[in-house]
């Protein structure tokens, strides 16, 4: 069985009620919400990260377990408090983030735990960008990247950028840029590939053949209700997304990509995960799949109790 470990933060995201007036707590951060997303699917699932042992770091904790994400690789720290994050919903259910990140119990996780990690269960690494802030963070980072490297896993990429949480944002395209060099799959939407692009001065398209040129075996770019894009070395197809109302759009990146990689898995019981991102059908078969639980989850609100179990999909 293909086992995946996701890489990064947990954390408390406070979610507006129906009116609107209050707002309450649910467990969340992209990499939890992957690890969760795989796990609820069947898959075997790890989360590497650090857990505060306060009330919320214990909610985050029990929610993980309650969700079949083994606990192994996770670091509980007394002295750091839980990260929040407020979002807040537009009328199309679009979010907007404030980040409450100082010195919380996400940013502790170091080599010394990294190290702790055996490698020969791990199939699949995942990780995003928002542990590439600051530059502890961006070091332990790249030292897992590396370890998983060195044990010849494949590591995947979700760009999944927040700004705001970048004290120097000038860093972030080289920060960024250095994972792409190293990542076998990459996610990332057409909102942040044209940042990007930007950034590198570049237009959009020369930065998206500028990707292929690297070692990455497969990107896939999601451009919210309008088809996804997946690109190779030797395929570029779009595929059509599900019509939906979206309800709350959190988590919806993190539960495609969480299902697409559990759909390559099931389908690669006698292949490589390596050979399986340079199949056509398969990752045709990954995408369809991906995309109906990325809408499931657009359609109810919160991180881990919209991901889809196998049966609602």
């Amino acid at each position: 069985m293909f086992s995946l470990l996701s890489y990064g933060e947990v954390l408390v995201d406070f979610l507006p009620d129906d009116q609107g007036e209050s707002y309450y707590p649910m467990a969340g951060g992209a990499p939890a919400n992957v690890a969760v997303a795989y796990a609820k699917l069947g898959g075997k699932s790890y989360f590497a990260g650090g857990i505060s042992r306060d009330n919320f770091g214990v909610m985050l904790s029990q929610e993980l377990e309650k969700n079949r994400v083994n606990n192994k690789y996770i670091y509980r720290t007394e002295q750091e408090k839980t990260a929040v994050v407020l979002v807040t919903l537009d009328p199309t259910g679009e979010r907007t983030f404030n980040f409450y990140r100082d010195n919380t119990a996400d940013t502790c996780y170091e080599k010394s735990q990294i190290d702790q990690i055996n490698w020969q269960d791990i199939s699949i690494f995942h990780f995003c960008s928002n542990t590439l802030t600051n530059t502890n963070m961006n070091n332990n980072t790249l030292y897992a990247v590396a370890q998983a490297k060195q044990h010849d896993t494949l590591v995947s990429f979700d760009v999944n950028l927040r700004q705001q949480l970048w004290n120097e944002l000038d860093l972030l395209p080289e920060r960024v840029d250095t994972c792409l060099q190293l990542s076998d799959l990459v996610k990332l939407s057409k909102d942040e590939a044209e940042y990007l692009a930007a950034q590198a001065k570049q237009s959009y398209q020369a930065y998206i053949e500028n990707l292929l040129n690297l070692d990455i075996k497969l990107v896939v770019i999601t451009d919210g209700p309008k088809p996804i894009q997946v690109l190779s070395s030797s395929f570029s197809s779009f595929i059509d997304v599900p019509a939906i109302t979206a309800v709350d759009t959190t988590a919806a990146g993190d539960s495609f990509i969480a299902s697409f990689i559990f759909s390559l898995t099931e389908q690669s019981k006698k292949d490589t995960l390596t050979s399986a991102l340079l199949d056509i059908d398969k990752v045709t078969n990954a995408v369809v799949f991906a995309a109906k639980c990325g809408a499931y989850t657009c359609q109810r609100k919160g991180a881990f109790a919209a991901l889809p179990l196998i049966n609602d999909i």
